[in-house]
């Protein structure tokens, strides 16, 4: 699990990594935001711009959005099957390049380092546009004849179009001002080989931070970091077939390839949810020449390994139970239609990795995730059983599968799990981007938006890669952070040195006459979900 997910945080197409605020305002000083990563205690309570109430009229039915939503989806996807009209300019951060050529190979990987010499990694410009699709291929998608690594590159880039797309059209749906609400579009290149796209949007009426990356990498992998991937893919050093260490080793590392997308939306409203996706894939390769130099004769393109992973989780500040059953049906919608057995794997999975251990709760309310998709797991050769990824490593614990799948199928399956997003998510935006809320509203957003970071700093293995890589671009690491969050050191405990839980919070006996006991309510019912996952559907 850890071998795609930190290449792929790192270089800023993993789940969580990205592209944050530089700052962080207190009580009219400027902080720097990477102050975050050093001890939480030292944060400031509050690190906020103030913030208007807005007494809005609800939206529309939460029904007809959804159809609504759906429509404009499927649109899309037969849009992106054409060319767009007229070029845009294709760009992206340039720190998520250093990132993400380190990120996707290891969620733990100490020794990338040595993959390359980051200090030229990255050639940037950048451009207030769109992403440029105007010379892809959309037939590539279907045709079993080209490379994978091109399919899901083209994949990838399309999503990443359509996204910018539909989320720019909310944002700027009945707005008030005159001029539009746009992303940042910025451009990298990487001289070691590579490129992406990274789009960011922020202070917007509907979107307060939002970020959008894709990252197309490759490069030699070190003998040090595919022995540490081995450790979380069973059977790598077999399938690789090549002794990669020791006295006798044969090769000096293996090329390698890494592309994928990676998106987080933080809306304004707090009862709108939070929300995050990735999807990549990972290869490597034959290496052309041994490490004597001499002519390798097992070289030919097919990789030596491969796998996709990704996800899509949903974080909401206030609990509204037709949301999460919406989120996790259209993915589970989409996971049935490849495989009965991919979405009650992939939501245990999910719910185990996005585990807040010290505080005792969830990060938010699950959804769909899974790494080193490959074969020969999910194919005949397994016969037809299929391990529960949850992270239990329990051999008994087995499912069936519904089809015997191939390479073609699992790609199949990314992108019906990629498709899935825009009419899991967007509905749920549009839904609740007029609710009415208040100064406590905002103020549970925020110390909710502080576990959310705790989660990124503490624990997700791709952006603890990211921080610790030299030369990674911080600002594109830490995308996926919002920009308004609320720290209480030890709220609502009392002579004690466990660590404090928003259910802590809630439970306060200052706290509980501060709200009224609606909020109270609102907020139990939200962190009794957290404390407790449920199945959903």
């Amino acid at each position: 699990m850890r071998g795609t997910r930190a290449l792929a945080h790192g270089l800023g197409l993993g789940g969580e990594a990205g592209v944050i605020s530089q700052h962080i305002r207190y009580q009219g000083t400027l902080v720097p935001c990477h102050a975050i990563a050093t001890t939480l205690f030292m944060l400031p309570p509050l690190v906020l711009r103030s913030a208007r109430a807005q007494l809005r009229a609800c939206s529309p039915t939460f029904q007809s959005q959804t159809r609504l939503w759906s429509q404009l989806a499927s649109r899309r996807s037969i849009a992106a099957r054409q060319p767009f009209i007229g070029k845009a300019v294709a760009v992206a951060s340039l720190g998520a390049a250093a990132a993400v050529t380190f990120s996707m190979m290891s969620n733990q990987g100490s020794s990338l380092t040595e993959c390359e010499d980051v200090s030229q990694v990255n050639q940037m410009t950048k451009v207030s546009s769109k992403p440029d699709v105007s010379m892809l291929d959309p037939n590539i998608l279907d045709d079993e004849r080209k490379p994978m690594r091109k399919r899901m590159e083209t994949y990838v880039k399309l999503l990443q179009r359509r996204l910018v797309d539909m989320i720019e059209a909310e944002e700027n749906a009945g707005r008030d001002s005159h001029e539009p609400k746009h992303f940042t579009v910025e451009t990298w290149t990487r001289k070691q080989g590579g490129e992406g796209t990274s789009c960011v949007i922020q202070d917007g009426e509907v979107i307060e931070k939002g970020g959008i990356n894709v990252s197309v990498v490759y490069g030699n992998l070190p003998p040090s970091a595919i022995r540490q991937m081995s450790a979380d893919h069973d059977g790598l050093i077999e399938r690789i077939g090549y002794k990669v260490e020791g006295p006798d080793a044969q090769v000096d590392g293996l090329p390698f390839f890494a592309t994928g997308i990676s998106v987080v939306i933080h809306p304004k409203n707090p009862m709108s949810p939070t929300s995050h996706f990735n999807y990549r894939y990972f290869e490597l390769m034959h290496p052309e020449k041994l490490k004597d130099g001499s002519p390798n004769p097992n070289y030919h393109e097919e990789p030596v390994a491969w796998w996709f992973g990704g996800g899509a989780d949903l974080t909401p500040m206030y609990l509204f139970p037709d949301d999460a059953k919406h989120f996790h049906k259209v993915h589970k919608d989409a996971a049935d239609s490849q495989d009965s057995a991919f979405y009650v794997a992939w939501k245990k999975w999910c719910d185990k990795y996005f585990w807040l251990t010290h505080r005792g709760e969830s990060r938010g309310i699950g959804g769909v995730f899974f790494d080193d998709l490959t074969l020969p797991m999910w194919n005949q050769r397994r016969t037809t059983f299929i391990p529960l990824m949850d992270g239990t490593n329990q051999a008994n614990q087995v499912l069936v599968s519904s089809k015997q799948h191939n390479k073609e199928s699992l790609f199949r399956a990314v992108r019906a799990m990629g498709d899935a997003f825009i009419p899991a998510y967007l509905p749920l935006v549009h839904k609740h981007k007029n609710d009415p809320f208040n100064e406590d509203n905002l103020e549970w957003q925020r110390l909710r938006r502080g576990r959310y970071v705790e989660f990124n700093l503490v624990y997700d293995r791709g952006t603890k890669f990211g921080l610790m890589t030299p030369g990674a671009r911080i600002e594109s690491i830490l995308m996926s952070l919002p920009l308004v969050a609320r720290w209480e050191y030890m709220e609502g405990t009392t002579g004690t040195a466990r660590e404090s839980s928003t259910a802590a919070h809630i439970n306060d006996e200052e706290n509980r006459k501060k709200y009224s006991e609606d909020e109270i309510k609102a907020r139990e019912a939200i962190q009794d979900v957290l404390e407790h996952p449920r199945a959903w559907i």
